[in-house]
């Protein structure tokens, strides 16, 4: 019957099984990653950066903004002029009089301007030039030691405008700024008489005004950001400050609910925690020696509290029995690894223990179970534990059995070399066997909880214990 009753179970269990073994480790490791919390310093400084990007993009805005207002105050300025001077030459340009009467009246013209836009502090036209309404040059003035301005605008010469619409280009010379337009010229009547193109020079004192408009806009518009951001970020940190504490207090929750369900199955079967402590400190160990790095330890850590969770389905009949399990009997306990990946598979939290859980009695050579898998192909978490769950098995005493001496235990291991244990791993593990022994057999139950939750601190809650944060307990149990 209870033979039955062990194959029915694994059958129930087989699909929830292997969707738990076939999870992908980065879905497993961002599980743990999502409980690793930023400390209140990271989230300090990524307040003021973005304080500081946002007051340098109101700052840019405003920039661009006064630019534009700055380009629109020269334009108005070009179109005056050339308004001015269409007021004096309609009537030639409407009678097409030779080019050498146009450039007369053209210099005659931009040497007066001058004279009142120095007057007015304003600036001054330092080339100007006239074209006929088919686009050919009908005159030209330079400004005496402005030929450089003539060559720029050579080089640079721009198209022509369509309809009413003035074209211009901006640039900034030796730190003083300068206007380039193209105008056209119209009778009242709308026709087109030519194009009237120039290059402005503002006067220093008024780009100097320009410049200081500009950089006032930008310096206010960034200080009041900034200032608004130093004030709300006590408001932010206090906020911040809280989401931790409760971020912190769920951590707790989750260590101590893996605490909780794994402390259960060991009380239950050995009637002490010790087992639990022991192996998940070997565990780790080992792999701290391997060189595994914090994610794959953390979820080692919680695979190895909660390798026999499953054995809380097992009737104490088969789970206690003194003397070696019959093969019905042994059926039953084998299907402890289903029901294991069922309870840790029920939370999204503890599901990245699976590897151990489901695979901590598979051996090397294929041998073992629940999927008979060999070699690389058994999750590496699962053959750390291994090694460690049998050496703390042999050495230790259980209800059934009295302890093993390590000599024993560590010749029992090297047998099971290629055949249960992966050689590399039980290779390292020799290595630091004798040493963590001796320190774990010293310290007894109490001071292998208390190396416990250290590791638990330091693989779990390591923002709290590197950047100083008080814990909410002087002295809390390991995994709480």
């Amino acid at each position: 019957m209870s033979g039955q009753v062990g194959k029915t179970t694994v059958a129930m269990g087989e699909r929830r099984r292997l969707s738990l073994l076939f999870r992908t480790s980065s879905d497993r490791h961002s599980d743990v990653s999502a409980m690793r919390l930023p400390t209140a310093g990271a989230v300090l400084r990524r307040l003021v950066g973005a304080a500081l990007f946002l007051a340098l993009t109101v700052g840019s805005v405003a920039f661009l903004v006064e630019v534009e207002i700055a380009d629109g105050r020269v334009m108005a300025l070009a179109r005056q002029e050339s308004a001015a001077f269409l007021a004096e030459a309609r009537s030639s340009l409407s009678a097409g009089v030779a080019d050498a009467d146009l450039e007369a009246s053209l210099r005659a013209f931009m040497s007066s301007r001058s004279q009142v836009r120095n007057n007015h502090g304003d600036g001054l036209f330092i080339v100007a030039e006239l074209y006929a309404p088919d686009q050919r040059k009908t005159a030209e003035y330079i400004a005496p030691g402005a030929e450089w301005a003539e060559k720029r605008l050579s080089a640079s010469r721009h198209g022509f405008p369509d309809g009413n619409d003035a074209i211009y280009d901006r640039f900034t010379l030796d730190g003083r700024i300068f206007i380039q337009t193209m105008e056209p010229l119209l009778d009242p009547d709308g026709r087109l008489l030519g194009y009237f193109e120039s290059v402005f020079q503002l006067s220093s004192r008024r780009s100097r005004e320009i410049l200081w408009d500009t950089a006032t806009v930008v310096g206010v518009s960034s200080l009041s950001v900034l200032g608004t951001a130093l004030v709300l970020l006590p408001i932010f940190g206090a906020y911040n400050r809280g989401i931790l504490r409760l971020s912190r207090g769920l951590l707790d929750a989750n260590i101590g609910m893996l605490a909780a369900l794994g402390s259960a199955i060991a009380k239950r079967d050995s009637d002490t925690n010790a087992h639990n402590y022991r192996v998940t400190v070997l565990a780790v160990r080992l792999a701290e020696a391997l060189g595994l790095d914090d994610a794959a330890i953390r979820q080692l850590m919680k695979g190895a509290f909660l390798h026999d969770v499953g054995k809380i389905a097992i009737p104490d009949s088969i789970l206690l029995k003194p003397g070696k399990l019959d093969a019905e009997e042994f059926a039953v306990m084998k299907t402890h690894v289903v029901h294991g990946l069922d309870i840790v598979g029920s939370s999204d939290w503890l599901a990245d223990a699976t590897d151990v859980v489901g695979g901590h009695h598979e051996k090397f050579d294929g041998s073992g179970y629940p999927r008979g898998l060999t070699g690389d192909a058994i999750p590496m978490a699962a053959r750390i534990f291994a090694v460690a769950d049998v050496f703390d098995a042999l050495t230790s005493r259980r209800p059934y059995k009295e302890p093993m001496s390590f000599a024993a235990t560590m010749d029992i291991l090297a047998d099971g070399a290629g055949r249960h244990f992966d050689p590399v791993v039980l290779e390292r593990f020799t290595g630091i066997a004798a040493g963590l022994h001796d320190r774990l057999t010293k310290l007894g139950d109490d001071g292998v909880r208390e190396e416990l939750r250290g590791l638990v601190m330091r693989y779990f809650s390591w923002h709290d214990r590197c950047h100083g944060v008080r814990p909410r307990k002087t002295n809390p149990p390991p995994c709480r």
